[in-house]
């Protein structure tokens, strides 16, 4: 055999496979035209306000979870929205529900909300959703979801307690660690046990408020197209009253420190799953809770030397009480009667900053122990977590697969102090998409045999 005639028969197959493919290619662009499809605005399917890569995984309930359809690039405000209907499919029956009138439009796309009539049941969901433009073409996509009941009810129940304690006595000494605290970072005269306890209440309320804030977004996190999508926790200063409410409560204790864990502003257990609703982080055997002296680790920060330093002694400022006209100042206060003289009164305005903004932090720090003690974040990728970092200090904490920047679930020694007030670039630290599907009961997990290979089970380790 010549060379020429070798070279001919190994060129051969290589010309009939491109000749294949330009044929089968041609085909499918003649098929397209044929069903009419659009590539300017397909639609992409996600639910829980998530994203498929992070929700793919998802195992969720049979009702109550958000399914949401958007047009990539979105329609500019010109052009005709187009027809949509949703296919919603049962794999293990083959059963098929059409979704058209109950769809929620929105900027993006369409919303629509699982109710508990629609009838959908345990196993893989296949979800269609085809958009049918004013011109005729056609834009598509398929996604599937596996469908799970809850067993004992959901994992955040109606009736659940967060109790947050701030008037803890741990040493004995007859006085409240709270308190000491503030007198610890210099901001409270000791001299004065009636204003620092006035001063110690109304931190804690102004933290209680940034916790609710922080549990209660009223910005559609997960896409219901309900202006409020609430977390089913009450969230307290004051415990149970009963021993049923008892039962389903969580003490937290702010106030003192932790002798083996020097410099830590907070830490509890992360109760896997939200497992124990009723614990008392206060009788661990490490001391947990919250320490807000520790927060003086933040002394450098900028924010907290123009907060705080003008209270301070070692930054040269005058603890409140040190003063005889603090009383009144303290009692005027924003947004409440004042007299003449309260009036532009800069020490006044020092001390109404101090507490707001030391009250901010500690909300801010309760807020993320809160999550834990209420199974935030189970390490690894759905349905085993919910992209929880799995060892060292990113253990049980945001992972980066949200990159849209800090949350209040990430690491603690990774925020500044800035953050935790709520005065950095974008606001105040907010949960992430997943997190707050888990909080509004939208997410079930795999249960402890579906942990992956080495992924740690419950853990008694505190968090920060």
């Amino acid at each position: 055999m010549s060379s020429s005639e070798s070279a001919a028969r190994s060129i051969r197959p290589a010309v009939v496979i491109g000749a294949g493919t330009l044929i089968g290619l041609g085909l499918l662009y003649l098929a397209s035209l044929d069903a009419g499809l659009a590539v300017g605005h397909p639609p992409t399917i996600s639910v829980n306000g998530l994203p498929y890569r992070e929700a793919r995984d998802l195992l969720l309930p049979a009702v109550g979870w958000t399914l949401q359809v958007d047009l990539d690039p979105p329609l500019a405000e010109a052009e005709a929205r187009p027809e949509l209907l949703v296919v919603l499919r049962e794999e293990r029956t083959g059963m098929t529900i059409e979704i058209q009138d109950q769809l929620v439009p929105d900027a993006r796309g369409w919303t629509f909300q699982v109710p508990e009539a629609l009838g959908v049941r345990e196993g893989l969901l296949a979800v269609h959703a085809r958009a049918t433009f004013a011109d005729g073409s056609v834009a598509e996509q398929r996604r599937r979801w596996r469908i799970r009941p809850f067993f004992g009810g959901p994992p955040i129940g109606e009736r659940q307690i967060v109790h947050f304690d701030f008037t803890v006595d741990r040493d004995g000494d007859g006085r409240v660690e709270f308190e000491q605290d503030l007198v610890a970072l210099g901001l409270v005269a000791p001299e004065s046990p009636a204003l620092l306890a006035e001063v110690a209440e109304r931190i804690a309320q102004r933290a209680l408020e940034r916790v609710e804030r922080a549990f209660d977004d009223r910005g559609d996190p997960n896409r219901t197209g309900h202006a409020r999508d609430a977390v089913a926790v009450d969230f307290r200063l004051d415990g149970p009253t009963d021993l049923v409410r008892a039962a389903f409560t969580t003490r937290i204790c702010v106030g003192g420190s932790d002798p083996d864990q020097p410099g830590s502003v907070g830490h509890v257990r992360f109760d896997r799953r939200n497992a124990h609703k009723q614990e008392d982080a206060c009788e661990q055997g490490e001391r947990a809770g919250l320490f807000p002296a520790e927060l003086a680790v933040y002394a450098a920060s900028p924010l907290f030397r123009e907060a705080l330093g003008g209270l301070r002694a070692a930054d040269g400022g005058t603890p409140i009480g040190a003063e005889p006209d603090d009383a009144a100042r303290l009692a005027a206060r924003t947004g409440g009667t004042q007299d003449a003289g309260s009036r532009g009164d800069t020490r006044r305005a020092q001390i109404e900053r101090a507490i707001d903004t030391l009250g901010d932090v500690l909300g801010t720090l309760m807020a993320h122990e809160a999550g834990h003690a209420l199974g935030l974040v189970p390490p690894g990728r759905p349905p085993v977590g919910l992209f929880g970092g799995d060892a060292g200090e990113a253990w049980a904490h945001a992972a980066a697969s949200d990159a849209r920047g800090p949350s209040l679930m990430d690491p603690g020694r990774q925020l500044t102090f800035e953050q935790l007030a709520g005065e950095a670039p974008g606001g105040p630290l907010r949960f992430r998409a997943i997190d707050w599907a888990w909080l509004r009961d939208r997410v079930v997990l795999a249960d402890e045999r579906g942990r992956a290979p080495g992924e740690p089970g419950p853990s008694a380790r505190a968090l920060e």
